[in-house]
């Protein structure tokens, strides 16, 4: 039921990113509400709850967006590669660890996104889409960071001290 649920959650976040989100503009870019949502819900809830939704998320992000479908969902599967940092617990704090993830997350996505504009025909100055679009996404994203954190925390799945079934 857990993976139904944040797979509705990630097609509905995906939808209100691709025709909401996408209009407000901080710095000169938007803000990847769902990019955020995710590595929250990551931190949170941990790495196999939040696998089913990088492919809701990325699949229709891609087909409402506009976007390449494939580049979307690999521009998200960073995420599930620092979940692994999540698992190992190097990190205590988890909100330095969703600052940490969403920043690397953003980084990875952005460049991907970069790159599949230069490869289809977009301009080939690289340093300029990272002055103008990675950093400041990155710098977005990290401050839309803990407010996001802040409500995820009440998705945290109770704790089942010794109780072996439901």
């Amino acid at each position: 039921m857990r993976y139904w649920t944040g797979a509705l959650i990630a097609f509905l976040l995906a939808i209100v990113q691709a025709s909401s989100v996408e209009q407000f503009k901080i710095m000169g870019v938007s803000p990847n509400l769902m990019l955020v949502f995710l590595v929250a819900w990551l931190v949170v809830r941990g790495l196999d709850d939040v696998l089913p939704m990088i492919l809701v998320s990325g699949i229709t992000l891609g087909l409402v967006g506009l976007q390449s479908p494939g580049v979307v969902l690999l521009a998200l599967l960073p995420i599930a590669g620092f979940g692994v940092i999540r698992e190992l617990h190097i990190i205590h704090s988890d909100l330095v660890l969703v600052l940490f993830i969403v920043f690397g997350s953003t980084i990875a996505y952005e460049m991907v996104m970069l790159l599949s504009t230069m490869a289809s025909g977009g301009t080939l100055d690289i340093m300029t889409g990272i002055e103008s679009f990675v950093i400041p996404a990155a710098i977005v994203n990290v401050a839309l960071a803990p407010f996001v954190y802040f409500f995820m925390r009440f998705a945290k799945p109770a704790k089942r001290m010794g109780q072996l079934s439901f």
